[in-house]
């Protein structure tokens, strides 16, 4: 019925590679497989995102698998691997520690959650763009005028702003869309993410 949130990643990257966006990828491109990636497992929005990042920008970076997050942040600290796409949260308090270097977010511009981040696309990957979202559906067969009034309602209470506030502060941007809008997204997430899977051959763990 209505889109509600989304949130971008953000690429994040070891203190062994430049902290300048161009200037890292250019040396990612250059490492070739000699460069890994975290993900929190196979399947996962990091892993599709790095391979859809990889088919975009030429990198050959191959990927390692952990059990989550936190490991991933462990092993880019550490310098086992050198790459990652982040949740912002999770990412930026290291990131001002100077424990990593984040390199830019995968939404198609800036972020709300992280203004001062600049987007992979400034960074050269034009058009790129990849976001973690959710929503509200309703059962097929549903009537449209009750879909319609739903998804209203839906967006009408997302943007309050204590909802507004309460969602950013759990790392969302408040969306509010209408069925189309949703329909929309999820046949291009679909395609995009989907021809992704295959080309990689990606299989649940």
């Amino acid at each position: 019925m209505s889109l509600i949130a989304t949130a971008p990643l953000v690429l994040a990257a070891s203190n062994k590679l430049p902290a300048d966006a161009p200037a890292a990828l250019a040396a990612a491109r250059q490492g070739g497989d000699k460069l890994n990636y975290g993900t929190p497992g196979n399947g996962t929005v990091a892993h599709l995102g790095m391979e859809l990042l990889k088919a975009k920008s030429g990198l050959a970076a191959v990927h390692v698998p952990y059990p989550g997050n936190p490991q991933v942040i462990n092993a880019l600290i550490g310098g086992d691997i050198q790459l990652a796409l982040l949740p912002p949260g999770l990412a930026m308090p290291q990131a001002r520690a100077g424990k990593l270097h984040v390199l830019g977010v995968t939404s198609a511009g800036r972020s709300s959650l992280v203004p001062d981040v600049p987007s992979l696309s400034e960074a050269g990957l034009k058009g790129f763009q990849l976001e973690i979202w959710n929503a509200v559906a309703a059962p097929a067969g549903t009537p449209k005028a009750v879909v319609d009034r739903l998804a209203t309602l839906l967006a009408e209470i997302v943007r309050r702003p204590e909802v507004r506030e309460k969602l950013f502060n759990q790392g969302w941007q408040v969306a509010g869309t209408s069925p189309e809008g949703l329909a929309k997204r999820i046949q291009r997430d679909t395609a995009e993410m989907g021809e992704v899977i295959r080309r990689n051959h990606i299989r649940p763990q």
